[in-house]
């Protein structure tokens, strides 16, 4: 319990105390009234008339106080009718939580979350209308169901299911603004990943991803620099996989997804590996930079790359 909610509930607490002695005083004056004027109720002696009425006024000064708290506000509305379903949803999110953690602590992660599912994808074209998008994606969904059913099962991955509503997602899909608006703008790629860390025994989940095919790095392109200080006994090889991480940082800013960010084809080492590590024990400051070996869309796969090892004067 944070400080925060610490002074949150003793304001309450004072509230309802507050409340309570507002009620109790209220009723205790009224009852003192009618007992003065010696009034009766039924013909019940004025001294426990006066005890009633005091009763009445606090439960009915009580009651329009919680009606009005009942209707002003959807937390009290809950606390008074849905707190038993609230502890239900709670004890079964407590027990969902204890599942994954089990899950995460001993399970086999068969499949991490946005990990690249099928080997193959489908562009649709810029021009394309709103029932040759359905066609494509509809075509390119269940393409994709048999491959995964017939690949991941065998890494211990239940057969995936296709959902009762899976026409009316294509179609939302194939209908969405967004894609809408990538689609006027450029050609799309459709890919299929994973849209949750995939464990054994759990059944088969997928995503269909929508990425622009646009060029997102141009041949002769910087795409991200190291510096290395000679003779410090930097390892070029450690350094090579830094300056690679670099360039996947790089592809993230520009909103590729993952399977695509990290995933490269070094085309070429200039000067190569050997001469790099020599290079780099000698005295001076060396720039490592990773340039665009060529034009880069996602329809290619892995980003291609020349890596070039330079001395600053």
């Amino acid at each position: 319990m944070n400080l925060v909610e610490l002074v949150r509930g003793i304001g309450n607490l004072a509230a309802v105390m507050a409340l309570a002695g507002a009620v109790a005083y209220v009723g205790d004056r009224v009852g003192h009234q009618v007992g003065r004027r010696r009034l009766s109720l039924f013909g019940i002696r004025p001294r426990y008339t006066s005890t009633i009425v005091a009763i009445a006024t606090g439960v009915v000064i009580a009651l329009v106080v919680s009606l009005a708290a009942i209707f002003a506000s959807e937390q009290v509305k809950t606390a008074f009718f849905k707190l038993n379903t609230i502890n239900q949803q709670i004890t079964q999110l407590q027990a969902q939580q204890r599942d994954l953690e089990t899950k995460v602590n001993t399970g086999r992660l068969v499949l991490p979350v946005d990990t690249l599912m099928v080997p193959f994808y489908r562009i649709i074209p810029q021009s394309a209308t709103s029932p040759e998008r359905l066609a494509t994606i509809r075509d390119y969904y269940f393409f994709a169901v048999k491959y995964v059913n017939a690949t991941y099962p065998r890494l211990g991955l239940k057969a995936y299911e296709v959902p009762g509503d899976a026409e009316r997602k294509l179609t939302g899909l194939a209908t969405d603004l967004t894609t809408a608006a990538e689609v006027s703008q450029a050609n799309v790629m459709l890919t299929v990943t994973s849209d949750q860390n995939l464990f054994e025994g759990d059944q088969i989940h997928f995503a269909i991803n929508v990425t622009p095919d646009i060029r997102y790095f141009q041949k002769g392109q910087v795409i991200a620099q190291l510096v290395i200080p000679g003779k410090s006994g930097a390892s070029i090889n450690i350094a090579l996989i830094q300056l690679e991480n670099y360039v996947s940082v790089t592809a993230r800013r520009l909103q590729l997804p993952p399977f695509l960010a990290d995933i490269f084809q070094p085309l070429q080492l200039i000067p190569d590996a050997a001469q790099m590590q020599e290079r780099i024990s000698k005295p001076g400051t060396y720039l490592l930079t990773a340039f665009a070996g060529e034009d880069f869309y996602p329809h290619v796969g892995g980003i291609p790359i020349v890596i070039v090892l330079t001395q600053r004067p």
